[in-house]
């Protein structure tokens, strides 16, 4: 069973499992997941989707029966808006359902948790056994990365208390083809929109802090190599990419990527903005050293040819874009 099926890495996560010749079981409630990135899927005889709330605990006992692995991918991001006591609900509570069906099934588990628990830590780079460093409780911002402490905490409390088996994913700046577009979305989705439609680029802060940027194909092999390695029981592994960019550099890229004819225009939005005491770490960089020693997984797209494949996915379906996400308008960004 995969949770947040209609998500980027769960949608492209449930392809390959199909071609691996397993039967997958998506669930989702279109809240932030869109329909159209399971159309290749939904005529699969090994595929089943459901529309169900993660917290609805008798509905996933229903849908979890007989699942030897659950995948645990929905969740609520960063509330930079609004959403601050649905992200921790949601989060937190979501995760204790999929782990009681575990436990009613004796299934394994792995936990999407994300880099961003390692929050505030100075720390150059951020391996596992980096020290998790949050902000302030009253920065609503911290929100997401607390309830994915929690969650991660959860999991290893059914690990000793029930059996179950569990693995921790910390995915770090995943991105790649999915008709998911909104405030939430990722900086390249928002630039490349930007680009391909000549408007200027929404830019957060002063533009000079710097992420790591890792393909979704990268991710689900990943991914992949957790699920199909016993020896990934117990363990945290991160999951991004070697490759580091400001966020006005990945600007500067993505234009010159889209072919823009025009200077690029840049538009910096202060974080007071959309919301209170905003936190942004300067910098995010992961150490992935770990999954290519356990799992033999190294990232093999390159920042700029993953970002030309992006660039293009979206040039060619610009118009069902935004059919899929209507209420969308970059005058919305901040």
């Amino acid at each position: 069973m995969v949770t947040g099926v209609a998500g980027l890495i769960g949608s492209h996560l449930a392809r390959a499992l199909l071609e691996r010749g397993h039967e997958v079981i998506g669930v989702d409630d279109f809240s932030q997941g869109r329909v159209q990135n399971l159309e290749s899927l939904r005529e699969h005889p090994a595929f089943r989707v459901h529309e169900a709330d993660i917290v609805d605990q008798p509905r996933l006992d229903r849908l979890a029966a007989g699942a030897g692995v659950l995948v645990h991918l929905a969740a609520l991001k960063i509330p930079r808006y609004d959403g601050y006591l649905k992200t921790l609900e949601v989060n937190a509570r979501g995760t204790e359902a999929v782990l009681e069906c575990a436990r009613k099934e004796k299934a394994r588990v792995v936990f999407a948790s994300t880099d961003d628990v390692y929050g505030k830590n100075p720390d150059p780079t951020f391996s596992e056994e980096s020290a998790l460093v949050l902000g302030d409780s009253k920065v609503n911002r911290w929100a997401s990365a607390a309830s994915k402490m929690y969650g991660e905490h959860l999991c290893y409390a059914y690990a000793d208390r029930h059996g179950i088996p569990v693995s921790i994913i910390r995915y770090s700046g995943v991105y790649g083809p999915t008709y998911q577009l909104s405030r939430l979305s990722g900086p390249q989705d928002i630039f490349i929109y930007a680009a391909l439609t000549d408007q200027p680029m929404p830019i957060h802060g002063d533009g000079t802090q710097t992420r790591p940027f890792a393909h979704v194909s990268d991710a689900v092999e990943a991914t992949l190599r957790v699920l199909e390695a016993p020896y990934a029981e117990g363990e945290v592994v991160n999951v991004g990419a070697a490759d580091h960019l400001s966020i006005v550099n990945l600007a500067y890229l993505v234009w010159r990527l889209a072919g823009a004819q025009s200077r690029p225009r840049l538009r910096f939005i202060p974080y007071t903005d959309f919301s209170r005491g905003y936190e942004d770490p300067r910098q995010r960089r992961v150490d992935t050293t770990k999954a290519e020693c356990l799992l033999g997984h190294r990232p093999a797209m390159d920042l700029t040819r993953g970002m030309q494949l992006q660039v293009e996915w979206f040039r060619q379906r610009l118009d069902r874009i935004r059919q899929a996400n209507p209420g969308f308008s970059l005058e919305d960004q901040g």
